[in-house]
């Protein structure tokens, strides 16, 4: 039986605006969560500057992931590709990705490739007010594997940064990839996370794109890894 189509997403335009009101909660390892959720630090693996070997959430985004795992049908888990992000990796992807969308349109101006970019990369400021959603612990990007730790086929890769990415962009199709997309983003959903339209991987909890979808004051303010991560 084909599982629920995915609704049409809010756009996340806007997400600067939205306050903040911090909570107390510390960032925790996703390697600690057990049951149904792994993790693969694939920005580590690929040597990105500031990339960790572990993944790092805040406390209430870990629980919730280990609730969404706990609801998946027998033999499928959570695997987490990336969590908390430094501020030094996401400059390091977001000025790949400009350098690369450049290339690619030579006629473009500045402004435009920068624009293009920030779909898909969140420029790197490091403002208080509007801190990167990766850099609050509050976004995760995330697949599905079977029971044996084998990551599933869910339409692209990851930061496939491709239309076929989107969340809702199999919903026309009648594929295996299109029900694994509704398992994931179902399972994540009901437990308070939110979907960014663009990337079928990443979900938002407590920060400032998730305030913008749930109508209120974002948890999560920027934070720096924790001094335990220094020896990752």
């Amino acid at each position: 039986m084909a599982l629920r189509p995915i609704p049409r997403l809010r756009t996340t335009l806007g997400w600067r605006e939205v306050p903040i009101e911090p909570v107390d909660e510390p960032l925790v390892r996703v390697a600690d969560i057990g049951g149904r959720v792994a993790e693969d630090p694939r920005y580590h693996r690929l040597g990105l500057p500031g990339a960790r070997a572990q993944c790092w959430v805040r406390e209430g985004v870990a629980v919730r992931l280990e609730r969404a795992a706990r609801s998946l049908p027998d033999g499928v888990m959570l695997v987490v590709w990336d969590a908390h992000r430094t501020l030094a990796t996401q400059a390091a992807l977001y000025r790949a990705y400009v350098a690369e969308l450049a290339a690619l349109h030579p006629d473009w101006p500045a402004e435009a490739v920068e624009e293009e970019a920030a779909r898909y990369v969140t420029p790197p400021d490091p403002s208080p007010s509007a801190p990167p959603p990766h850099l609050t612990g509050g976004a995760v990007d995330l697949t599905l594997a079977d029971g044996d730790g084998r990551q599933l086929d869910l339409g692209t890769p990851f930061d496939a940064f491709v239309p076929e990415a989107a969340t809702r962009a199999l919903e026309a199709t009648d594929s295996p990839a299109r029900e694994l997309r509704r398992l994931l983003f179902w399972a994540m959903s009901a437990q308070g996370f939110t979907s960014y339209a663009e990337e079928w991987w990443h979900f938002d909890y407590g920060d400032q794109f998730w305030g913008l979808i749930a109508g209120r004051a974002a948890r999560y303010e920027g934070v720096a890894a924790p001094e335990r991560a220094a020896s990752d």
